[in-house]
């Protein structure tokens, strides 16, 4: 099916008013700008990789820890606020700037610190990080504890759960970044990557996909979704301390049980989402692109195993995690992140119903073919084939992923010159209902004017008609009164 675009006194002081956050439509350029910032940073790492030190890892971390986490901070908040029913005020909203800025220069140290062996800038920057994602867990069960009950505030609990992953999976990077022996290198990073993207990546997107994924969708979730949420809470919990708890102990059987623990977790969440699909297809990039990365992110997972299991040494475990880059950071993550942001887009920015289609008819150019054609790369990338074909696949699937980005800018430039059409629309409308307004009430005023003076004419006429009458009574009078005198 081919996608596109869908058509005084004693008494008590009186609380101070919330005062809404200038966050909800529109443009936050913390919120909205820092991911589209780390894509940007992105692209120039993968074009000069050549020049750039450890660029196959800082183009790993720049998408996961630089784009995606950032988008999970700031979206998993807005989704909390959405499922609460709670409007956050403007001064929450000045502290999720600093929680973001603060997210981002730690990311910005770690990328700085590790490729030029500064252990201290990514000791700070690993410290910055955690801080900011506990700040934020610590205000989402705040916030939590202070809504009114409410469906589905298990989203919630895998958002506070998740943000604890993220400074576990950073003490691990940070004892990478100090240089153990090759044994322990591919135990600690197992380890990371399990805490990173199973726990505060993998969680945080089951927890938004549980409403997301059938709004994008527009169809109605399965009824078993929220229960089926709660079910599998706990043992993915347990597949991703199992999987690490495997790889800090060196026995591999107890990793392989723990990712077999996630996968089946996820796969058995997973059918809530067959519903909506089932129920009206998918018919934009959104909802195809985070079908996409949903289809990866299973193949990652079944691939992490079978790489487990054959892998006759940690070190072998080392090399082979770096055939799963690509999977991991372009089938995974970047097409989450960018159907996510599809969406979101045209929901925060579109002013009207007409104004909404524009976005929306604008990040849909193309939607098929910057569909298949990343996955299409992908899928013959990992395939063992000349380093050649794998160049060119690689060009051509980087290059169709990423013109998310011009698309986007031009997006926005669209829907901004249709707010102003409509604006200019909406005044001449109004001017011509106040011409209008103006033109009866001269009609009317002329009117009356008109029925004031044929009121007048018609007084000093019956004015004149009285006059005559009594004149002649005189006469008449006076006439009589001299016969009677005669």
């Amino acid at each position: 099916m081919k996608i596109g675009s869908p058509g005084s006194g004693n008494k008590p002081a009186a609380p101070k008013p919330i005062t809404p956050a200038k966050r909800g439509r529109g443009v936050s350029p913390i919120r909205d700008m820092v991911a589209v910032i780390w894509l940007i940073v992105l692209i120039f790492v993968v074009m000069f990789h050549e020049q750039i030190l450890s660029s196959d890892w800082l183009a790993i971390h720049v998408t996961f820890l630089g784009a995606l986490s950032h988008s999970a901070l700031v979206w998993s908040e807005y989704f909390a606020n959405t499922l609460l029913k709670t409007r956050p005020t403007a001064n929450e909203g000045k502290i999720q700037d600093r929680r973001s800025l603060l997210m981002a220069l730690g990311a910005l140290f770690v990328f700085v610190g590790f490729p030029m062996d500064i252990w201290v800038l990514v000791l700070t920057g690993a410290t910055f990080v955690t801080v900011s994602v506990l700040w934020h867990a610590v205000y989402l069960a705040r916030k939590m504890k202070r809504a009114l009950p409410g469906r589905f505030r298990i989203v919630i609990r895998y958002y506070i759960t998740a943000a604890c992953m993220l400074p576990v999976g950073a003490a691990f990077g940070v004892l990478l970044a100090f240089g153990f022996g090759d044994e322990w290198r591919g135990r600690l990073m197992i380890a990371h990557m399990t805490f990173n993207l199973l726990g505060w990546i993998g969680l945080t997107v089951i927890g938004t996909l549980v409403t997301f994924w059938p709004t994008m969708v527009r169809a109605r979730m399965d009824e078993r979704s929220e229960r089926m949420t709660r079910q599998v809470l706990w043992p993915l919990l347990a597949g991703i301390v199992i999987v690490a708890g495997g790889a800090v102990a060196g026995i591999k059987l107890i990793s392989i049980i723990g990712v077999a623990v996630y996968a089946l977790s996820f796969l058995w969440w997973g059918r809530t989402l067959w519903k909506p699909v089932s129920l009206k297809g998918i018919r934009e990039f959104a909802p195809a692109s985070v079908g996409a990365a949903g289809t990866w992110a299973v193949v990652g997972l079944i691939w992490i195993g079978v790489l487990l299991a054959l892998a006759d040494s940690w070190p072998e475990v080392t090399d082979r995690l770096v055939s799963m880059a690509p999977l991991l950071a372009f089938g995974f993550a970047l097409q989450i992140l960018l159907g996510a942001l599809s969406y979101l887009l045209p929901v925060l920015m579109g002013k009207s119903p007409a104004n909404l289609a524009v976005y929306q008819d604008a990040l849909n150019v193309g939607a098929t073919f910057r569909i298949a054609v990343p996955n299409l790369c992908l899928v013959i990338w990992l395939l063992p084939v000349p380093s050649s074909i794998r160049l060119i696949v690689a060009i051509l699937g980087i290059g169709t992923i990423m013109s998310f980005i011009p698309i986007m800018f031009r997006a926005v430039f669209l829907g901004l010159k249709h707010k102003k059409v409509l604006e200019a629309e909406r005044e001449v409308k109004a001017a011509e209902k106040a011409a209008e307004a103006v033109a009866k009430q001269e009609d009317e005023n002329a009117q009356l004017n008109e029925r004031h003076q044929q009121s007048v004419s018609d007084k000093n006429s019956e004015s004149g008609s009285d006059m005559n009458r009594a004149g002649s009574t005189r006469t008449t009078n006076g006439t009589s009164d001299k016969e009677n005198d005669v």
